[in-house]
């Protein structure tokens, strides 16, 4: 009997505050894009070490050309992680809150995109570590969409709160 209630107890909680879980990944993408569109240099190093084996000073000194070029490429990412943030913020804040279904299958972009930027990571980079690096923010949002199912899709259609 006292499990039942623990289990009813939390079935509802996960699906009053899913919701939380994207709010949390939504603030955490505009923050990322914000870094990324306002303070390029500062990430630039470990990339163009990773990717031509050179520091950021020498690709510089060697091609401003390409380090403007490489500079301006990083902040449109930036701005794009930006747009993308506000986008699952703003459907986090409507329909997926309310547990609206279109909400819950278009926050599966989100996933899509993750799963899609480690596959495109390991493919440029020929290595399947590359992909490991997304697994923690992947298995977030998985979590985020997982935690509030109930909500979307009740066992008794009739119970739904749309």
């Amino acid at each position: 009997m006292i499990l039942c209630f623990l289990w009813f107890l939390v079935e509802r909680v996960n699906e009053k505050y899913g919701w939380l879980v994207f709010l949390f990944l939504g603030i955490l993408w505009l923050v990322v894009g914000l870094n990324q569109a306002f303070t390029p240099d500062a990430l630039m190093e470990e990339d163009v070490q990773h990717i031509l084996g050179m520091s950021w000073s020498e690709l510089q000194a060697l091609s401003p050309e390409t380090a403007l070029y490489a500079r301006w490429l990083m902040g449109a990412l930036g701005m794009l992680k930006i747009s993308w943030s506000l986008f699952v913020l703003a459907i986090t804040l409507t329909g997926f809150r309310k547990g609206e279904r279109w909400a819950w299958y278009t926050l599966w972009l989100a996933t899509a995109l993750l799963v899609g930027q480690g596959i495109y990571n390991s493919v440029f980079f020929g290595d399947i570590n590359e992909m490991l690096q997304w697994i923690p923010i992947l298995s977030i949002n998985l979590f985020g969409l997982l935690l509030p199912y109930r909500k979307f899709f009740p066992r008794n259609p009739q119970s739904r709160n749309v």
